[in-house]
């Protein structure tokens, strides 16, 4: 496989460690390559669009050669940390500094803290050019009917949740659903790693992130949480409030925006269907320490679609399922309906069902008549 360093990147000599380094940043500067994986210094493996991931080994001759060039990583992040070994923390987490390189997306680091040994370093890529759903129907992601069905949910502003497990795009299709948001729209990102950057093309965005601040003994002294976030960006007077990922306590916080009027709200949850997707809403409401039954209420008030993505054979990412989400509950769960799915058999995807009226109206308040695909 072939890498190709974009010439406009200048590291100021920051990699200059030797033949190895310039190696692995040059896989790192591949505009295909989306994620890179380090366990230790002989062991690093990469992944490209199409799913692959091969073993690249003899890169560094030894630890102290691998935790050099993690420090020059660290240099180009906002991690705020200069030495991997000295940093006072288990765990190291920042997005790429725009102004020393071109490069978008995060960095992970498991400092020997908890490794025991050497660091473990996982890179994930958001690509340079933002993804459309056009790109999307291009690579067969999805059919015609189901991007159309994206595009007027976007413009209906229903309140979506975006679902999968890692490496399946979920971010990569909230990036491709906010090119449908009025550019009038107020947009609030809550993200604890700046990925989504929706500020890229949209003149009214305010992205804000975690924070933590720790004493000289690595304690936590000033904290700012995800759930800490979606409740200030209630008084930032927002049209759309955007949860890179839910994961816990903050998912109470957003769904009072989603039911209160911030209609065209949009989160990330991992799972492994739709449905699932809606339990795993329930389940972190429940941690702000609501009963079971009424958290499910809220959630079945708050969001009106899932959209769930998976990688199927060789690592190809499509649309699993676009699913309907009722505000009502039939017994312990949710009503759901699907109405587009893939099937891994045929490879096709299928229409399964129609919108419902309770969903056409909620569109309809935002001058979207859907027109039946």
């Amino acid at each position: 496989m072939g890498y190709n360093v974009s010439n406009e990147t200048d590291f100021g000599g920051l990699f200059d460690e030797g033949p190895a380094g310039d190696e692995l940043l040059t896989v790192l500067m591949d505009p295909v390559v989306t994620q890179v994986c380090i366990n230790r210094h002989d062991q690093i493996f990469y992944w490209d669009q199409r799913g692959s991931k091969s073993l690249r080994g003899n890169f560094f001759a030894d630890r102290s050669a691998y935790v050099a060039w993690l420090n020059n990583l660290l240099h180009i992040t906002d991690a705020g940390y200069k030495d991997v070994d000295t940093a006072l923390t288990g765990v190291i987490e920042a997005s790429f500094d725009p102004a020393k390189t071109s490069l978008h997306g995060s960095i992970h680091i498991s400092t020997k803290e908890l490794t025991k040994d050497e660091p473990a370093l996982t890179v994930r890529k958001q690509p340079n050019e933002s993804i459309t759903l056009d790109d999307m129907l291009a690579q067969d992601m999805m059919s015609d009917e189901m991007r159309l069905f994206l595009q007027q949910a976007m413009h209906g502003r229903l309140n979506i949740v975006v679902a999968g497990g890692s490496g399946a795009g979920k971010t990569t299709m909230a990036r491709a659903l906010s090119w449908f948001i009025d550019p009038d729209n107020r947009v609030v990102t809550i993200e604890d790693i700046d990925e989504l950057r929706l500020a890229d093309r949209l003149p009214n965005v305010v992205g804000i992130t975690t924070y933590r601040l720790r004493d000289e003994l690595g304690r936590v002294i000033r904290e700012t949480t995800l759930e800490d976030l979606v409740s200030e960006a209630l008084r930032m007077r927002p049209d759309r409030i955007w949860v890179g990922e839910t994961r816990g306590r903050e998912a109470y916080s957003l769904i009072k925006a989603c039911i209160s009027g911030h209609d065209g709200s949009i989160t990330t949850v991992h799972s492994d269907n739709g449905a699932q997707a809606v339990r795993q809403l329930v389940t972190y409401v429940m941690e702000s320490g609501m009963p079971e039954d009424v958290a499910r209420e809220q959630v079945s008030r708050a969001f009106q679609l899932v959209v769930h993505l998976g990688r199927e054979k060789m690592g190809r990412r499509v649309v699993r399922e676009i699913t309907e989400l009722f505000p009502v509950v039939e017994g312990t769960q949710q009503r759901v309906e699907k109405l587009f799915e893939y099937d891994a058999k045929t490879e096709t995807f299928i229409t399964k069902g129609h919108p419902s009226v309770h969903m056409r109206i909620a569109m309809q308040r935002y001058g979207v008549n859907y027109d039946g695909v």
